[in-house]
């Protein structure tokens, strides 16, 4: 079942990837889906919605979605939520109940509450998908996971951050775990720095109210980017799985102990004026932020993040600068968009590529993922909180670090 089911990113994403799932057969052939919404609607009239999108209209797909109305705010609308679960098993005994909460943050502890009073899910029985941000804070995250622990297993939770789906994402997981030689490759006497970019030619897009209480590295630094990195400089082979790897990783970055000296916050000419953002905003939606690892095989190599709303090109990638050592290349770029390849600019100038395949969207690599129970590609918990650790002690330094103007004639951060 899929809360928010009226959303932008159920509209856009999320549909369009379960459609994928079932075109590809990656369901048994009786597997529903429920869209959850507060509208008062019966399934034809969701239907009908969804029709009007033309990534989601085929007649084969729509037959096996229906509606059901629950009001997260009252609480009302879920006992016929789990009437409609339980008529759905009883044709179909022994099936798994996966529920994709995307939701605004606030309403996630009123939609578990709700979900473990009914007994929707309990412990052992279904799985749920928590669409980032998970927490707004290190504080709220833990409250969250206490609350999620309270009714469920940790092997029933999926926190979602969709860049753990994609591809690229996972072939730096694949590379590190089944090639010794290319792990052993980034060490600290061969790395000269490591540079995570998430650049973005667009603005904010219409999000002015949420993104104005959020900001550019609460956005995509505390989730997409620090997850990259982490995914690069994680230790596979001294952990139990990815999940701990990562968070070991993510545990081991410390804010230089002057993080304002060494970051810095700008904000495109025109962000005052968009819908929903206060005249005088001092919110940052673009950032540079320089940081080391205290442990590891990388120890005290520069890691940097960079990200930027209204930049004057769309890219992601994480690059690898190798020191001039003999027998190592210039760089090694990981590029998550405009193309998914891995390549290596080699010191006498030429360049080797190496396409990463398209699998499908990174929405439909994580509901397949949680259908099949692969916590790889989601957040574990000691990971969201050492995210959050590391974001708060940057944001709460964002008052000491000056808000910079750019535009496309003014740049923020140099190509």
């Amino acid at each position: 079942m899929l809360f928010g089911a009226t959303g932008d990113l159920a509209l856009k994403k999320i549909f369009p990837a379960l459609r994928g799932l079932f075109q590809e057969k990656a369901f048994d052939d009786d597997s529903q889906i429920i869209a959850v919404s507060r509208r008062e609607w019966n399934d034809d009239d969701f239907r009908d919605f969804l029709k009007k999108e033309d990534s989601v209209g085929d007649a084969d797909f729509l037959g096996r979605i229906s509606y059901s109305k629950v009001d997260i705010e009252t609480g009302e609308g879920y006992e016929d939520l789990k009437s409609s679960i339980e008529s759905i098993k009883s044709s179909a005994p022994g099936s798994e109940v996966l529920v994709y909460l995307s939701l605004a943050p606030q309403n996630h502890p009123k939609a578990l509450s709700s979900l473990k009073e009914t007994g929707i899910l309990a412990k052992g029985r279904g799985r749920v998908l928590i669409e980032k941000p998970f927490g707004i804070d290190k504080k709220t995250a833990c409250e969250l996971d206490k609350l999620i622990s309270s009714f469920l297993d940790e092997s029933q939770v999926c926190r979602v951050d969709h860049y753990l789906g994609k591809d690229t994402v996972q072939a730096i997981m694949n590379l590190q775990e089944s090639t010794a030689d290319f792990a052993n490759l980034l060490d600290k006497s061969s790395v000269e720095s490591i540079r995570v970019k998430l650049f973005e030619e667009k603005g904010i897009d219409g999000r002015g109210e949420t993104y104005d209480r959020v900001g550019a590295f609460r956005d995509v630094g505390q989730n997409h980017m620090l997850e990259m990195l982490a995914a690069v400089v994680a230790e596979p082979h001294e952990t139990d799985d990815w999940q701990s790897a990562r968070a070991k990783a993510l545990k081991a970055l410390v804010p230089p102990a002057k993080t304002c000296e060494f970051s810095r916050r700008g904000q495109y000419e025109g962000y005052r004026q968009e819908k929903g953002v206060k005249d005088d905003s001092e919110i940052e939606t673009a950032f540079e932020v320089t940081t080391r690892m205290s442990t590891g095989h990388l120890k005290d190599v520069p890691l940097i993040l960079e990200a930027g709303k209204k930049m004057m090109k769309s890219e992601v990638l994480v690059e690898v600068l190798f020191k001039e050592v003999s027998g190592l290349p210039k760089r090694m770029i990981y590029s998550v968009q405009p193309v998914q390849e891995i390549s290596i600019e080699n010191r006498d100038g030429t360049t080797d590529r190496f396409e990463i395949p398209k699998t499908r969207d990174a929405y439909g690599n994580v509901i397949l993922a949680a259908w099949r129970g692969d916590k790889k590609t989601f957040a574990g918990r000691d990971e969201i909180e050492a995210l959050w650790s590391y974001t708060d002690r940057v944001v709460a330094c964002w008052g000491k670090v000056p808000l910079e103007m750019y535009s496309d004639k003014k740049p923020f951060l140099l190509p």
